[in-house]
């Protein structure tokens, strides 16, 4: 049947990944641009985790189920699939979402390759059968998209108030919001160094 790709709101959510190797470092980073509570348990620790200390909270022990305790998802990313399966079984017991990684198996959700560009994000993910796979397609994504796109979304977000407020009919506005964007992509992709504004846009296209 496959997997619906919800987009969730992690920023404040508490964040529990177990494991302190550079899987696990690669998990904290990338979660952390999404503003969760991230606590990293596990005896031993990879050099760039501790140089988040400032950012996440740190517990320099093996884990126990008492770890669990208040988590909103887990991410478990030993090097041990035996402490990662178990990870998994407490977390689905409390009904807590869980990624067990390279063990598709023991996940509740899977963590997607990702592209982000300001506030675009685009997760690719091949219901864990082939990662490499993901970050060869995320490769490929990353590599395809306008230059500035997260700037020009941005963008598009301060007209949009102003566009609902005029047009009220809705397929007036998905025609308006497309030639917009349009627009913005073809003036930044000229390189000429002349950045859209949202005084522009309204003047030429809310007149």
């Amino acid at each position: 049947m496959g997997y619906f790709p919800f987009f969730v709101e992690l920023d404040g959510k508490a964040g529990v990944v177990i494991g302190g190797g550079k899987v696990a470092a690669r998990k904290v980073e990338k979660l952390l641009a999404f503003g969760p509570r991230l606590t990293v348990v596990a005896p031993a620790l990879e050099s760039g985790i501790w140089e988040l200390t400032e950012r996440i909270e740190i517990r320099q022990k093996a884990f126990q189920p008492e770890d669990l305790e208040g988590a909103d998802f887990v991410i478990a990313a030993t090097d041990d699939r035996e402490i990662n399966a178990r990870v998994s079984a407490y977390c689905r017991e409390r009904k807590i979402p869980v990624n067990a990684v390279d063990d598709r198996e023991n996940c509740t959700f899977f963590f997607p390759a990702l592209v982000k560009e300001g506030p675009l994000t685009v997760g690719i993910s091949t219901e864990g059968k082939s990662p490499a796979a993901a970050s060869w397609i995320r490769r490929q994504v990353a590599g395809t998209l306008p230059e500035n796109i997260g700037g020009i979304i941005d963008l598009m977000g301060q007209i949009r108030p102003w566009v609902l407020e005029r047009i009220k009919e809705e397929s007036h506005r998905r025609e308006l919001f497309e030639k917009m964007f349009v627009y913005c992509v073809e003036r930044d992709c000229r390189g000429d160094g002349e950045k859209v504004t949202a005084e522009e846009l309204q003047a030429l296209f809310l007149k």
